[in-house]
C-alpha cells in the first residue's frame, strides 16, 4: 500500500498539471492568470459620467470700433476705407467735421454775397463801361441814399442837381416839378437801381447790421471811458486804424500809446510817478511796523520792572527818582 505522503505528493503534481493544461488552452501560459487575462480583455475603464473633460476659455478678443465711411466718398473707393487703420479712420472723420463746421460759419455770409450778386447781375455791363464794381456801387448809391433821406432840403436840392449833372441833365430843368422828371430816362434809372439795392437788403438784415453797430458804439463808448485809457481821444484815429486792420480793441490802444510820442512820454510819466507812491506807501509801512515792534518791546521791558506808585508831574518824578538814587547809596 503506497505511503500517505506519497499519495498526497502525486495528487498535488496531478493537480497543477491540470491547472496548467486548462491556461494553455485558453490562452494563459508563461506564467499568465485568469485574472490577468481579465484585466487584458476589459481595457482601460471608461470614463465615468461625471468626468467631464476640462476645456480652456478662448482668450478675449479687444474690440475694435469700425467707423463707416463718409458720405461724401463714393461707393468704389469705401474698399480702400476699410484698409485704413481704425485711428486713421477716426482722425480722417474728425477733420471733415471740423472742415463742415467751418464751412458752416461762412454759410450765412456766402448766401447774403448772393443775393446781393443776384441783385447786381443785370447791371454788372453797365457798372463795367463806367468802370465800377459791385462794391463801389453799392457804396455810392447807399450814400446817395442815406444823404437823400437824412439831410436837410436844401442838402438834399444840392445832392439832387450833382446827380441830376453826373447823369447829363441840367439841373435847371428839375426847378419846377412836372411829371416829365420822373419820365426822364436818367433818373428812371437811378430810382430803379436804389429799388434794386434796397430790395436786396432785406428789412431783417438790416436790423441785424444795425444791433451790430449799437453794441460796438456801446463798448467803445465804455471803453473810451474807462479811466485806465485816459489817452483815448488824443490817438482815437490811430486806434480805428489799426482796428480796421483786424486788432483788437484793447491792444490797438495800447499800440497807439505807445506809438505816440506825446502819449508814450505821458505814460512812461504816469508810470513812474505811480512806482514812486507805492515805493513810498511801503517805506512807510516798513517804518511803521519797525516803530510798532519797538514799542512793544519797550512794553515789555517795562512790565519786567517792580510795580511803583504813579508818577504825578516831572518835579514829582525827579523828586521820587533822586530819594531812590539817595537811598541805594545809604545802603
Amino acid at each position: 500500500m503506497p505511503d500517505e505522503e506519497d499519495t498526497g505528493s502525486e495528487l498535488s503534481m496531478g493537480t497543477e498539471a491540470a491547472v496548467a493544461d486548462i491556461a494553455n488552452s485558453l490562452g494563459l501560459g508563461n506564467g499568465a492568470t485568469p485574472g490577468d487575462a481579465f484585466e487584458d480583455d476589459v481595457g482601460e475603464p471608461e470614463p465615468q459620467p461625471d468626468e467631464v473633460p476640462s476645456v480652456k476659455a478662448p482668450a478675449e478678443v479687444p474690440l475694435v470700433e469700425v467707423y463707416a465711411p463718409p458720405q461724401s466718398w463714393a461707393k468704389d473707393k469705401h474698399e480702400i476705407w476699410s484698409k485704413m487703420a481704425p485711428e486713421a479712420q477716426a482722425q480722417y472723420l474728425a477733420r471733415e467735421k471740423q472742415m463742415h463746421e467751418g464751412l458752416e460759419q461762412y454759410k450765412a455770409d456766402a448766401q447774403y454775397g448772393k443775393r446781393l450778386r443776384d441783385v447786381f447781375t443785370p447791371y454788372k455791363a453797365v457798372l463795367s463801361s463806367q468802370g465800377l464794381d459791385e462794391s463801389q456801387a453799392a457804396q455810392y448809391l447807399m450814400n446817395a441814399h442815406y444823404r437823400m433821406t437824412t439831410g436837410s432840403p436844401a442838402e438834399r436840392q444840392d445832392l439832387l442837381a450833382q446827380l441830376a449833372r453826373s447823369y447829363g441833365v441840367d439841373p435847371a430843368s428839375l426847378a419846377a416839378a412836372s411829371p416829365a422828371l420822373a419820365a426822364d430816362p436818367a433818373i428812371k434809372a437811378l430810382q430803379d437801381q436804389f429799388a434794386a439795392l434796397k430790395d436786396g437788403l432785406t428789412a431783417q438784415e438790416q436790423t441785424a447790421r444795425a444791433r451790430t453797430m449799437e453794441q460796438t458804439r456801446k463798448q467803445v463808448e465804455a471803453f473810451a471811458a474807462d479811466p485806465k485809457h485816459a489817452y483815448f481821444d488824443e490817438v482815437a484815429d490811430d486806434i480805428a486804424g489799426f482796428v480796421k486792420g483786424g486788432m483788437a480793441l484793447d491792444e490797438a490802444y495800447e499800440k497807439a500809446v505807445w506809438a505816440n510820442p506825446v502819449t508814450r512820454q505821458k505814460e512812461l510819466a504816469r508810470v513812474q510817478t505811480e512806482r514812486e507812491a507805492e515805493f513810498k506807501a511801503k517805506v512807510k509801512a516798513d517804518a511803521e511796523a519797525a516803530r510798532k515792534a519797538s514799542a512793544a518791546n519797550v512794553r515789555g521791558h517795562d512790565t519786567r520792572r517792580t510795580p511803583t506808585e504813579p508818577k504825578g508831574t516831572m518835579e514829582d518824578t525827579m523828586r521820587a527818582t533822586l530819594r531812590e538814587i539817595n537811598s541805594r547809596g545809604a545802603h
